[in-house]
């Protein structure tokens, strides 16, 4: 009696595990036809296994334009006019000599905004677009497709951008014995405070309210003699010097914002992060290495391309290592391509590397998630959004539908 009491609850046992191990089978399906063919596994179920196979292995005629669509021109010009972008809204922004447009994804024409411009510059912040001239003295925010304001001044403009809250220029300065002036305005056009510069050249001013609000973040130019050495300052609003950095004979290109009020900067020769109070975190000299490129990915993770120089003298080669790093400096991964990096553009967890002919679109694991090839070097890249991007090469302007990484039914 007990062996047959035995053999029953073996023989129960086996078909529970039976059971376990097919319910386990069939929701692994599940997850793998939701998480990587994006498909509903009850759809699977209602449509049987001749379905299924239609739906994974037959490409239909809406799918093929959706390929066609991953890539549209959206903006054509004349290679010798000079034209300047940035985007809104997802929406491109492109100015020349003589007019803004604000052209949707798909090619359509939202604005068309007459200027006069000798060297058009825009750039934008939420859904407000500075315009101006670095050649001139005019400056306009564009707010919903349409001039807000504008504004001639008497000094020559040769740089700007635009915060949630500043309007910063730098200008050639008519005082004498200055060679600069840096000057602050509010949304609405009325200028708040400036600083006249006699020994050194700003070139780049910006303000990332993520990092500091009531900063300004100043790279400077400083020429003696034949050497060229860097400065990078942070202003505050009243024009008050709160800190500086003096390079070396390196330059600051300039720095970008990171959580808990970190600011990442980056010269020709090293990185470094900075808090609010402005103390140093760490730091990267490279040696062997230019820096010509850098960002933050995601917030959190900086990310530098690395010139290899003594593969350059000896070869006339380009050999780039994207480096990405850690918030706290250690390395976290990095890859190594055969060409000079120009540039790298970051939003939220996409990050676009222009090298040469070529765009990368990485994410913080130096995963190449998607890649654009254009038929002649890349000028600029545009992210509207972390999956969607505004690529110009020669005389074309190209919207691109980046293939991101997704993340494993949403939670990892």
């Amino acid at each position: 009696m007990e062996a047959d009491n035995t053999k029953s609850t073996a023989k129960g046992f086996s078909f529970l595990k039976l059971a376990l191990f097919l319910l386990l089978l069939i929701l692994v399906s599940g997850v793998v036809l939701y998480a990587f063919l994006d498909i509903n596994p009850l759809d699977a179920l209602s449509e049987g296994v001749t379905g299924l196979y239609n739906r994974i292995f037959t490409v239909g005629a809406g799918e093929i334009d959706a390929l066609k669509e991953t890539v549209k021109p959206v903006l054509t010009f004349d290679e010798s006019e000079n034209v300047y972008c940035s985007t809104v809204s997802n929406n491109l922004v492109a100015a020349s000599v003589s007019s803004v447009r604000i052209i949707d994804p798909d090619g359509m024409e939202k604005a068309y905004l007459p200027v006069s411009l000798n060297k058009p510059f825009v750039m934008s912040y939420a859904d407000d677009t500075l315009v101006a001239d670095l050649a001139g003295h005019y400056f306009a925010l564009i707010v919903n497709n349409r001039i807000a304001w504008e504004k001639n001044i008497d000094e020559l403009i040769v740089n700007a951008s635009i915060s949630d809250t500043w309007i910063l220029l730098i200008t050639q300065s008519s005082q004498s014995g200055y060679k600069r002036t840096i000057r602050a305005y509010s949304k609405d056009g009325q200028e708040v405070s400036f600083r006249s510069v006699s020994n050194y050249y700003p070139f780049a001013v910006m303000n990332y309210p993520g990092y500091n609000k009531a900063s300004f973040a100043v790279s400077s130019l400083e020429a003696s003699g034949l050497e060229a050495n860097g400065i990078f300052e942070i202003l505050d609003p009243a024009m008050n010097q709160k800190a500086s950095i003096k390079g070396e004979n390196e330059i600051f290109g300039g720095c970008f914002p990171m959580m808990e009020e970190r600011l990442l900067i980056y010269g020709e020769k090293s990185i470094m992060t900075i808090d609010k109070g402005y103390h140093t975190i760490w730091e990267k000299n490279y040696e062997e290495y230019s820096v010509t490129a850098a960002n933050v990915i995601n917030g959190r993770f900086p990310v530098a391309a690395l010139l290899n120089n003594e593969k350059y003298s000896r070869d006339r080669h380009f050999l780039t290592t994207i480096q990405i790093y850690n918030g706290n400096g250690t390395e976290k991964t990095g890859f190594d391509i055969d060409a000079k990096v120009t540039g790298i553009v970051s939003k939220k967890k996409t990050a676009a590397v222009i090298a040469e002919s070529e765009v990368l679109f990485i994410n913080e694991d130096g995963e190449i998630m998607d890649r654009f090839t254009a038929r002649s070097n890349v000028s600029g890249v545009y992210l509207a959004k972390d999956d969607l991007a505004y690529v110009v090469s020669g005389d074309t302007v190209s919207r691109v539908n980046i293939k991101v990484t997704q993340k494993f039914l949403g939670i990892f």
